[in-house]
């Protein structure tokens, strides 16, 4: 597990890794959902440096805003069934 930079939490995970072995890797907070890459500066990576203008307390992440849902894509194919049913061509 990893310090969290932004609220120190201790549950910090691997989010993915590069596709060239090494070269960098990103994380993610299970807590205040931030990530960051291995290859981000000190004040960015390190949870001590890091700017406490910008920390957030995990025990107040009820007053934030809730992140929406990613809404599922449409396939280009359904774009145009839904025109041509618009135009009365089906």
């Amino acid at each position: 597990m990893h310090t969290c930079p932004r609220c120190d939490s201790n549950t910090a995970e691997i989010l993915c890794e590069s596709p060239v072995a090494g070269c960098w890797v990103m994380y993610i907070c299970p807590v205040c959902t931030f990530t960051w890459r291995s290859t981000e500066p000190n004040d960015i990576v390190d949870a001590k440096m890091y700017d406490p203008r910008f920390k957030i307390n995990p025990l107040e992440m009820d007053k934030y805003q809730i992140h929406p849902a990613i809404p599922e894509r449409k396939a280009k194919h359904n774009n145009h069934i839904l025109l041509m049913q618009q135009n009365g061509q089906i």
